[in-house]
């Protein structure tokens, strides 16, 4: 069972109040993607190996108030996660997995070859999604029904500080956050048409970015791992305006997700998950 820990953070300058509530007794978790019921969480294991075939990785299955519900294992490194028609696909370093949500059992496995560090994904009806690979820039678009792949776009790491991370497909656009494994270059937002495959930069707002979320207004949430692992978590305006959401410092501020009035961040090197709500 999670420990529960219950904070207000304040930001006086911005007169804000948020509650937020952290789950502890994870193992690096990197992901969280929230249902109507529960959350799933995506744990790389002991160790933070994001590229080691361990088999040490899983997927925590748990309430909304922090109770765990059920687990996935057998996994290496799973990351990024999304639903499509009752399956929960994960991309764990080179292949997509899918998992029964009723059976746990596992009903579908694509390996993508060259792939070297597939991070999100991000769902697009009932037929596929498109996943991330942070390691060669690339994206791909996943078809379920073909059980096949396709690049989408290569993204050039120097010009657009690093890979292709986070994702997140609203307003006929797939919006990415960019990250750099060196950390030597800081990433940026970026609005890519589904169309025509422009590429638009979004906001000043900069950092080695992990994970993008939009809210009921069109504000985007992004996480950032900040220097000396100092995380934060920024929210930028439709007006391209940001600033950092009035938190405590995060380490290893990965993989966020919005839902219904609740952001939550796994943080990743303290093995806890904050659930925060204004």
């Amino acid at each position: 069972m999670f420990k529960k820990i219950s904070i207000i953070s304040a930001c006086a300058s911005l007169a804000l109040a948020w509650n937020v509530q952290e789950f502890e007794g994870f193992a690096s978790p990197e992901s969280v993607y929230a249902m109507k019921d529960y959350v799933f969480v995506s744990n790389l294991g002991k160790e933070v190996k994001p590229l080691e075939k361990d088999n040490d990785g899983f997927i925590i299955k748990m309430s909304k108030e922090g109770k765990v519900l059920d687990k996935i294992t057998n996994l290496n490194a799973p990351k990024g996660m999304g639903v499509v028609e009752g399956v929960l696909y994960v991309s764990d370093i080179d292949t997509i997995k899918g998992f029964d949500l009723v059976s746990k059992k596992q009903v579908f496995s694509l390996k993508i070859n060259g792939a070297v560090f597939l991070n999100d994904i991000a769902t697009q009806g009932k037929n596929g999604f498109f996943v991330s690979d942070t390691g060669t820039g690339k994206i791909y678009t996943i078809n379920l029904s073909k059980k096949s792949y396709e690049e989408f776009i290569t993204l050039e790491s120097a010009k657009y500080g690093g890979g292709p991370n986070g994702l997140l497909v609203k307003d006929g656009d797939l919006w990415v956050v960019t990250y750099d494994p060196s950390q030597k270059i800081q990433g940026e937002v970026l609005k890519i048409s589904l169309q025509d495959k422009k590429i638009t930069e979004f906001s000043k707002a900069r950092g080695f970015m992990d994970g993008v979320a939009v809210d009921e207004r069109g504000n985007l949430f992004v996480s950032a791992w900040g220097n000396n692992l100092r995380g934060v978590v920024y929210q930028i305006s439709p007006d391209e305006s940001y600033s950092e959401l009035p938190i405590r410092k995060i380490k290893g501020c990965a993989d966020i997700f919005y839902q219904d009035g609740v952001l939550w961040i796994p943080a990743m090197i303290e093995n806890k998950v904050l659930k925060v709500t204004k």
